[in-house]
């Protein structure tokens, strides 16, 4: 609610709250959103307490041309397309630093409590000038409680619902003019649904997560530190096919995991009119079978030194460069691997305005010790027609390194390219009047050297041959009147495998999401809706092709305030119990109902 924001105040950096609309994963400093010259959506604080979602991956299908493939309940393993992009397109950074793994290249949406997270900035199209490796279709850019506002604050919330599920988080932070520092600890934990469709038993997930940041005013410079970590344990369903009757058996299994950021920055401005910031941080995400030696282990350590200079004409220069020692060990069926690969980069971006002109254009130059030298290069152009209204075009290429487990352990292959994107788009913003506005964006994207595993098992190999191409329509709309705010998108999109003509898998071609706010004195209430088309898939247990049907769901969030400082709170995920399937064979939850009770200092 705009009354009791709990973490979303006490804990969201001053710039953000005072205005919503600002954007800065597009250009590494803040802009405004309506200024930006690609698409991009947020989830603030409020966005992310109220809605249904628990953890990240759930939270960011609501958001326009993202669809969600999941392995059954909460915890499971995780896949987010981004505007018809495959899954390891994505690039998702907590804080600025990246967690997409070495071993499978994207990152553990599901295991991402979301009950500590601030903010979530969404940017579609390649972005790899500013981000590197995995930004083909996009990056997602969350926000943990590493920053304090002024004063000192306090926050804690319980919920219960459905499926036995146990939600909890407390928190503190402290600010003054020299001094910030933070405390968030969370937990979830769940008795969750049977994973496969022909399973009988349930599939537990728990999940502790803190978060802890300091920051220290010395002089010009700022010292700033902050750690964020999850870890649980989630179960799931394995199958196998003994001898000698071959008949498909269940095995109950699980594995342990954590995901954590750690990062220690000193930012000022050693040049005149220069922000400079250098940054140490470590990023790891472990993942341990308990029924077997199976383990999945990424190390990456970044060195990265970051610049923006204001010029006198008012346009903005970045450029910097890092360095990134990346350590993966993977044991799995009998295949292992361990070692570190080293990689370099360098990037300039320069963001102008004349006149109702903007342009902005940038290139990065990496250098992999495995996959070569590559260059990306974005360059955007945006026109003020009107006051009302705003057209956009973009030119812009990414890539993708090739993984440590697709060079050196299943279907091996140490020459493989990166993969790399080509995308064009042209974009409009309209203000139909001072609180509503649509958004269109016609899109290209195409990708080559996608990465493939050839032959008959055992005997396969890892090669670049295939080529997709991306179409499509994105249109959004959003209005507000009084207590009450509407936001609605569309997309429609053609994702082809040109290699054989045929619809990628677990995308849909048609999706859409829509919802309803009502806020006022003591009440809220939200409304919302997803819908996604049929997707092509891949039978889940017998691996023959098929199609996943099409499905709506409908989520019911309501709060009421008892005091300023205390807030009832409840939810119902899958309001009608929609019966539907993200992946063939993997169950959704259906109806699931929660309750709860926040409270804050003043």
């Amino acid at each position: 609610m705009k009354r009791l924001t709990l973490a979303s105040i006490a804990l969201l950096p001053s710039l953000c709250a005072a205005q919503s609309d600002i954007v800065i994963t597009i250009t590494g400093y803040p802009i405004s959103a309506e200024k930006a010259l690609v698409p991009t959506e947020t989830f603030e604080a409020e966005d992310i307490r109220n809605s249904t979602a628990t953890d990240v991956g759930d939270l960011l299908r609501q958001a326009n041309g993202l669809e969600l493939g999941r392995n059954g309940g909460p915890g499971q393993a995780s896949s987010l397309f981004f505007r018809g992009t495959d899954s390891d397109h994505n690039l998702v950074m907590i804080d600025d630093v990246p967690i997409n793994t070495a071993t499978v290249a994207s990152a553990s949406l599901g295991t991402i409590d979301t009950q500590l997270l601030q903010r979530i900035e969404v940017v579609k199209g390649p972005q790899s000038t500013l981000w590197g490796s995995g930004a083909i279709g996009g990056v997602v850019n969350i926000s943990t409680l590493s920053e304090a506002a002024l004063g000192d604050h306090a926050f804690a919330s319980a919920s219960y619902g459905g499926n036995n599920t146990r939600r909890a988080a407390v928190g503190f932070t402290h600010a003054d003019e020299a001094t910030q520092l933070s405390l968030g600890i969370s937990h979830h934990s769940s008795d969750g649904i049977p994973t496969l469709s022909i399973a009988e038993n349930a599939s537990g997930y728990e999940n502790t997560s803190f978060n802890i940041g300091a920051a220290q005013q010395l002089g010009k410079l700022k010292l700033q530190a902050s750690h964020w970590q999850t870890q649980g344990r989630s179960e799931y369903q394995s199958f196998t096919y003994p001898a000698p009757t071959f008949t498909l058996q269940l095995v109950p299994v699980s594995q342990d995991f954590l995901t954590s950021v750690s990062s220690l920055s000193l930012k000022g401005q050693p040049l005149a009119a220069t922000d400079s910031t250098l940054q140490l941080s470590l990023a790891r995400d472990h993942i341990d079978q308990n029924d077997s030696a199976d383990f999945a282990h990424t190390d990456r350590t970044t060195l990265a030194w970051r610049n923006v200079r204001d010029m006198n004409s008012g346009d903005k220069l970045s450029f910097g460069a890092e360095a990134i020692w990346e350590k993966a060990a993977i044991e799995s069926f009998g295949s292992s691997y361990s070692g570190t690969t080293d990689s370099q980069g360098a990037y300039v971006q320069y963001d102008g305005t004349r006149q109702g002109h903007q342009w902005l254009g940038g290139a990065r130059l990496l250098q992999h010790e495995d996959a070569g030298r590559h260059l990306t290069w974005n360059l955007g152009y945006g026109y003020q027609l009107s006051e009302a209204t705003r057209l956009k075009a973009n030119l812009s290429t990414g890539f993708r390194y090739p993984t440590a487990v697709e060079r050196y352990v299943f279907s091996p292959n140490p020459d493989l390219r990166p993969e790399h994107s080509r995308a064009v788009e042209l974009g409009l913003r309209h203000r139909l009047a001072r609180q509503r506005h649509i958004d269109l964006s016609l899109f290209r994207t195409d990708i080559d050297d996608l990465i493939v595993s050839q032959g008959v098992f055992p005997n396969t190999i890892n090669v670049n041959v295939n080529q997709a191409r991306i179409t499509g329509l994105e249109a959004s709309y959003q209005a507000s009147q009084g207590p009450w705010q509407f936001k609605s998108s569309l997309i429609l999109q053609n994702p082809r495998d040109r290699s054989n003509d045929t619809q990628l898998l677990r995308r849909a071609r048609v999706s859409a999401k829509a919802s309803v706010d009502y806020d006022r004195d003591k009440l809220h209430a939200g409304l919302e809706l997803i819908y996604s088309g049929e997707r092509r898939d891949v039978d889940g247990i017998t691996f023959a092709p098929t199609t996943t049907g099409a499905y709506t769901l409908v989520n019911l969030n309501a709060a009421l305030d008892l005091s300023p400082q205390l807030q009832l709170f409840g939810k119902a995920e899958n309001l009608f119990d929609t019966d539907y399937q993200l992946v063939s064979q993997y169950n959704t939850p259906g109806r699931t109902l929660f309750a709860g009770i926040r409270y804050q200092t003043p």
